[in-house]
């Protein structure tokens, strides 16, 4: 009979057992679903193993390298912990984390792997101890740690076998969520690959672009800084054409000597380098971080090139963690660096040709002003205050490249005026003032052939347009006058006003400054005034 007794008891222990599993089962499962918050995943696994497992404390350490972490900790003593580093093979949970081996001890303080300096730094008493690897096949990705079973009872088997339960749990969710991060990085990668080559197609303006693609560079491969260092060919130093990260500013005025540090020998040798630890390679420059008070753990440079030429070296810095920049940082960044050395190699190019342009529209006003001593310089000086307004205002440089066009062409249409109206000493007739008035309109119909300056007519067509609706051509009136017409119409009246004219000498400064003021809001616009009179100040024009 007792013994019939004693294997009803088993049996129903064991079936007890068998209904904790499943209940372990059932709540692993709901908690474990959420791979996306990593964090609490970790931590209410842990409550759980906590709770089941009856301990007073428990964490869980994740593999970073060389060293284990906390990643989440539960206890009387938990706040303590969190993100702790160990060395990995230091103390019970750092073996097994090495050796991938699980330990269950009821008497820590005479195992020979127990080691007591955090117990007693967080003064914290650990009598028992339960230790399992999180394995992904045999990779160990991190340890569970469970300690001092309550009501001062010893661990056992039962214990560790339900620890088993949260450790496969655990391994499932954390590959689950590497791979979840993985895919997302694919994604981040490939938006980044094809909103670069969009950009390219879409701007000039080129450290605008540079900036863009740099920031999310530095976001997809979770860097702390990113720069473009671009060579200038007469020094044969690099600078800084682009810097991100926190001492971006700090780091534009610095050069680098050609062959120098880890840019300079990634520029001299053409060659991607990757360096996990500065201090340990010599080639590397420590004068950037003395000037910017910025520390430097780890780079990864990659050499811009145009049909084999050198022309610059893109690098980040400092992956963030204690990781280092892997093969798929180098292939991701070696893609982005061939993009940004065609955006370089396109501005460039384009720099060239509106220099071209430019060069030759000036030749041509030169030509026409010749002519006219009075006027001479009359339409650079005008471009050159359009310009300076206009950069006060903070336009984009493509806005200002448009303003400084318009300023150049905006009297070409002058070159059909009779000389003798053009240059007569006294008071213009109404038919002469009609037909100086027809210049502005003359401009656009001379240049509307040509494609590239489609955008600078309005700037020509209007810039005797007056706020109040008296100007011409069309008497338009406010903010229905184009920005770059009102711009130009300022520079154009305080040059002709501090000039000598065939009717007039010239006014001096302060009173050309004091007409400018009286005519605003009826003449000109009174804020482009306001920021003119300040540039005024701020340049000796």
């Amino acid at each position: 009979m007792e013994s019939a007794n004693d294997e009803l008891l088993q049996k129903e222990a064991e079936l007890n057992n068998l209904r904790l599993r499943l209940k372990v089962l059932e709540r692993v499962t709901e908690v474990a679903a959420n791979i996306e918050d990593m964090k609490r995943v970790l931590s209410q696994l842990l409550d759980l193993a906590v709770e089941i497992t009856s301990s007073e404390a428990g964490s869980i350490l994740l593999r970073h390298g060389d060293y284990i972490t906390i990643e989440a900790a539960e206890g009387p003593k938990a706040n303590l912990l969190t993100d702790l580093k160990l060395p990995l093979g230091s103390g019970i949970a750092g073996w097994v984390a090495k050796t991938g081996v699980s330990l269950l001890s009821n008497n820590v303080k005479k195992d020979e792997h127990w080691d007591s300096r955090i117990a007693e730094a967080i003064q914290y008493e650990t009598k028992n101890i339960l230790c399992l690897p999180i394995k992904s096949g045999i990779e160990v990705l991190g340890v569970l740690e469970l300690i001092n079973k309550r009501n001062n009872k010893d661990f056992v088997q039962d214990d560790l076998d339900i620890s088993l339960i949260f450790t496969s749990f655990l391994a499932q969710t954390l590959e689950n969520s590497r791979l979840l991060r993985e895919m997302n990085d694919r994604i981040k990668e490939l938006s980044i690959l094809i909103e670069t080559s969009t950009l390219i197609g879409s701007t000039l303006d080129l450290k605008q672009l540079l900036h863009i693609i740099m920031d999310k560079l530095k976001e997809v491969m979770r860097a702390e800084a990113s720069s473009i260092f671009q060579i200038d060919e007469v020094t044969n130093e690099l600078f800084f054409l682009v810097a991100t990260g926190e001492k971006g500013q700090e780091a534009k005025e610095i050069r680098v000597p050609w062959g120098k540090g880890i840019v300079g020998w990634t520029a001299e040798k053409g060659e991607i380098l990757n360096v996990p630890d500065v201090t340990k390679d010599k080639r590397f420059f420590i004068g950037v971080d003395e000037k910017t008070k910025w520390k430097t753990r780890s780079i990864l440079a990659v050499p811009l090139k145009i049909k084999g030429k050198i022309i610059g070296v893109a690098e980040v810095l400092n992956k963030i963690g204690d990781e280092s920049f892997d093969e798929r940082d180098e292939k991701i960044f070696e893609a982005i660096g061939k993009q940004a050395a065609i955006a370089i190699d396109n501005a460039r190019l384009y720099t060239d040709l509106s220099e071209l342009f430019k060069s030759s529209i000036r030749a041509l006003v030169n030509a026409v002003e010749a002519k006219d001593k009075y006027t001479r310089g009359h339409t650079e000086r005008v471009t050159e205050y359009s310009v300076i307004i206009a950069k006060e205002l903070g336009l984009l440089p493509a806005e200002i490249e448009r303003i400084e066009l318009s300023g150049l062409l905006h009297d070409i249409g002058k070159i059909g005026i009779p000389d003798r109206i053009l240059l007569k000493p006294g008071k213009l007739t109404n038919e002469e003032f009609e037909v100086v008035k027809e210049h502005p309109v003359r401009a656009v119909k001379m240049l509307k052939p040509i494609k590239q300056l489609s955008t600078v007519f309005d700037g020509i067509q209007y810039h005797h347009e007056k706020l109040d609706g008296t100007g011409y051509p069309e008497g338009l009136k406010g903010d229905t006058i184009p920005l770059v017409a009102r711009i130009i119409t300022i520079g154009d009246a305080f040059d002709a006003m501090t000039t000598d004219r065939p009717y007039r000498d010239a006014l001096a400064k302060e009173e050309a400054i004091r007409r400018l003021k009286q005519d605003s809001h009826t003449q000109f616009d009174p804020e482009l005034v306001e920021v003119f009179l300040k540039c005024l100040e701020k340049v000796a024009l």
